[in-house]
C-alpha cells in the first residue's frame, strides 16, 4: 500500500495537468457588479481589521444577529455551524481563555453580485496566518462564498462558506506558487540551448 501511494504521488507531481484544462475556470466571471465589489471588499477590509485585533465582540456586530438562520461553514469545523450559539462558540469557545496567539487575515478578488436590493453574495479569496497557542504558525489561503445583507445602511452577513480546493490540486497550486519567476527565462535559454 505504501509503494502504491508512493507511486501516485510521484506520479501526479511529476505528470503536469492538462495544458489549457481549467484555464477558463480561473477568468474573472462576465458578469458581476463592479461597484458593490468595491463595496463588499470595504467591508471585508474592515472585518479583516477586526478579525486580526481578535475583537470577537465586535466581528459578531457585522453580522446580522436579527437573522436566526445564520451559516459559518470553516473549513476545519465540520458539521458547518447553524445559528448564533454555536457561531458565537466558535470565536470564543472558552470566554477568558485567549486559543490564539495571532491571526492574519487578508480578503481579496472580490466578485459580488445582488440577489435582491438588499441581498448580495460574493465569492472571494483569503490568505491568511494563524498561530494556534502552542502550535506552529501556519499559512494558506481559501475561496469563500458568502451571502450579505444590507442593512441600515450597512453590509452585514448572514452565511459564511470557506471553500477549499481538493488535497492535490491544493499542493499543485503551493508547489507552483514555489516555482521562481526567473526559472521561466531559465528555462527558455535552455530551449536555444544547443
Amino acid at each position: 500500500m505504501q509503494k502504491l501511494l508512493i507511486a501516485l504521488c510521484a506520479l501526479f507531481l511529476a505528470t503536469p495537468a492538462l495544458p489549457g484544462a481549467h484555464d477558463n475556470f480561473s477568468k474573472v466571471p462576465e458578469k458581476y457588479d463592479e461597484a458593490l465589489s468595491a463595496e463588499i471588499q470595504d467591508f471585508l477590509n474592515e472585518y479583516a481589521e477586526v478579525y486580526n485585533r481578535q475583537d470577537y465582540d465586535t466581528l459578531l456586530t457585522m453580522w446580522d444577529r436579527d437573522f436566526g438562520g445564520a451559516i459559518y461553514m470553516a473549513e476545519e469545523v465540520d458539521p458547518p455551524m447553524h445559528g448564533w450559539d454555536r457561531i458565537t462558540k466558535y470565536f470564543n469557545p472558552v470566554p477568558g481563555v485567549k486559543i490564539l496567539d495571532g491571526i492574519y487575515n487578508e480578503y481579496s478578488d472580490v466578485r459580488a453580485s445582488y440577489l435582491t436590493d438588499d441581498l448580495a453574495v460574493a465569492t472571494y479569496h483569503l490568505r491568511f496566518d494563524i498561530k494556534v497557542r502552542r502550535q506552529p504558525a501556519m499559512s494558506s489561503w481559501d475561496r469563500v462564498m458568502a451571502v450579505l445583507r444590507k442593512k441600515d445602511g450597512e453590509w452585514k452577513l448572514v452565511a459564511y462558506a470557506e471553500a477549499p480546493m481538493a488535497p492535490l490540486t491544493m499542493v499543485r497550486r503551493m508547489l507552483e506558487d514555489k516555482v521562481p519567476e526567473e526559472f521561466e527565462t531559465y528555462l527558455e535559454s535552455q530551449k536555444e540551448a544547443p
